[in-house]
């Protein structure tokens, strides 16, 4: 079993974005940065992943799309990406990986290079779900959309109950 090395990274994004890992590593990085309070950081985290879960199993189940088929996804990638990730028995619409990196790249940074670095980071991931055929094309562009949107409500919440304002941060 042979994979390119850009399959290699798109598996390890697709890892790495599994279960919230990279939401939560958001948070752990602005922590530590001194952006926020540890009681801060918990409070987002726990809003921004609520949300993403109610979210994203109230679409799937609605939408009920099936999974792209294995033989979208070539054979040495396939089986690479299936050695490394868990198989996902959810329906495919929207990308959940690509939906909770959407919300946190728009939700949680506190400056404009955060959230663009982030974004990046989302894009990334919606790109690995499509290269390791985890999902079509719409699944991840409805998960870079609602994201996006979900978000902006998000931020809108936590700036307006004072979530990572700077009186909030501990130094």
């Amino acid at each position: 079993m042979m994979t390119s090395g850009i399959d290699a990274v798109a598996i390890g994004i697709s890892a790495v974005a599994d279960h919230g890992a990279v939401v939560a590593l958001m948070v752990l990085i602005e922590t530590l940065r001194g952006r926020r309070s540890v009681r801060v950081a918990a409070e987002q985290l726990t809003l921004v992943g609520s949300a993403v879960i109610v979210v994203n199993t109230i679409l799937k189940r609605l939408v009920g799309r099936s999974r792209p088929t294995p033989a979208a996804t070539s054979g040495a990638l396939r089986t690479a990406s299936t050695m490394v990730l868990r198989t996902p028995s959810s329906p495919s619409f929207p990308s959940g990986h690509t939906l909770a990196t959407t919300v946190a790249a728009v939700a949680l940074p506190a400056t404009t290079a955060g959230q663009i670095a982030a974004l990046a980071g989302a894009g990334a991931v919606g790109w690995s779900r499509l290269r390791v055929g985890a999902h079509h094309g719409g699944d991840v562009a409805g998960g870079l959309l609602l994201g996006a949107l979900l978000g902006l409500s998000l931020r809108r919440v936590t700036q307006r109950h004072g979530l990572g304002r700077p009186d909030r941060v501990l130094v």
